[in-house]
């Protein structure tokens, strides 16, 4: 039992490994095989297809990173402004880390759109449960619940195209300017009551969560 709990875990953890680096198509069976040392019979004892694997493979990178994102210190923060900037602190800080060979979702949204309806709307229905877990995070500074389900998928969005950037220039750190420049978008929104005012040595006003660069 402990050995086919253990080959089923090399297998995810190799098949998640080898779909960051070089895509899901590009990523055959016997690959995964090879580098995770199981039979190709041990990988058809765990998965029915390929496409079966991708899901599950999905599925664990999802829950990982919200495992990641929900362990933060802001979550437990009583004050809903407080908690919204600890939310960006955050994920500026794990960001670099967490994304820093892709996003698997982002990846299969692009990759497999039009070749796997099944892995497109699990990735859409990940995006839409990411949304719904976030937009509380956003009433403080929303008119309505609409409008902080939209202030959370901006935020996602915006990851999202960051880790495309960060990859495309090879610079992880391009993920935690991202975050920086929506970060001063919404902390606009919070009323300066609320706002942990300092002063520049120019005199302006300056709100602690306003970072150089970015």
């Amino acid at each position: 039992m402990a050995a086919a709990a253990a080959s089923r875990t090399s297998i995810l953890r190799t098949a998640r490994d080898l779909m960051l680096r070089y895509g899901y198509a590009a990523t055959s069976v016997d690959d995964i095989c090879s580098k995770a040392g199981v039979t190709k019979g041990s990988f058809y004892h765990f998965f029915a297809t390929k496409e079966e694997l991708g899901l599950a493979v999905l599925n664990g990178f999802y829950e990982d990173g919200v495992a990641r994102v929900a362990g933060g210190a802001y979550a437990t923060m009583p004050d809903p402004y407080r908690r919204l900037r600890g939310l960006f602190d955050h994920l500026e800080a794990i960001g670099p880390q967490l994304w820093r060979n892709g996003c698997l979702m982002g990846n299969f949204a692009c990759e497999l759109a039009e070749t796997s309806q099944t892995i497109r709307r699990r990735v859409a229905e990940i995006f839409a449960a990411l949304v719904q877990r976030w937009a509380p995070l956003f009433r403080p500074v929303a008119r309505d619940p609409r409008e902080a389900a939209a202030l959370a998928e901006q935020t996602l969005m915006v990851i999202e195209g960051a880790v495309v950037m960060a990859r495309a220039h090879d610079d992880p750190s391009r993920i935690a300017a991202g975050l920086r420049r929506l970060r001063r978008t919404i902390e606009a929104r919070i009323p300066p009551s609320r706002t942990v005012a300092g002063r520049s040595k120019q005199g302006r006003t300056r709100s602690p969560l306003q970072h150089k660069g970015g």
